[in-house]
């Protein structure tokens, strides 16, 4: 089985995909998990991959602002492997800020998105106008 885990990522890793290790609060992974079961998706990794996607396609990364928040008391890593393009976006994001990890980049991008991960009304009409 190990082996078999070990396969799949270094196909994902030969294919451009790559490990973002963050360090995120007990309430952003509780809230992962449960847009996991919602949306009916396999990993973590797939719910961080769609909601940065989501964001990437309509936040600019330097749109973005640093708020303050309260600091959480408990922390966990966790190491998405996600899509090349996808990264680049985060490291985008946290280029316009100094000092920070991949953690609070992903929250402050988990906030801009929420957890409505369906697409949106503009998506599905250019959709329905492209079928012939």
């Amino acid at each position: 089985m190990k082996q078999l885990v070990q396969q799949q990522r270094d196909e994902l890793y030969a294919s451009g995909h790559r490990n973002l290790n963050m360090a995120l609060s007990e309430g952003t992974i509780q809230q992962i998990d449960l847009m996991k079961k919602r949306y009916r998706l396999r990993s973590r990794d797939q719910v961080v991959a769609r909601v940065i996607r989501k964001c990437s396609a309509t936040v600019d990364p330097d749109s973005f602002v640093q708020h303050a928040t309260s600091p959480a008391t408990q922390y966990r890593r966790i190491s998405p492997i996600i899509a090349g393009e996808l990264a680049d976006y985060v490291k985008q994001v946290q280029r316009r800020f100094r000092n920070i990890g991949y953690g609070p980049v992903f929250e402050m991008i988990f906030a801009e998105v929420g957890t409505d991960l369906s697409n949106t009304a503009v998506q599905l009409e250019l959709i329905r106008s492209a079928d012939p």
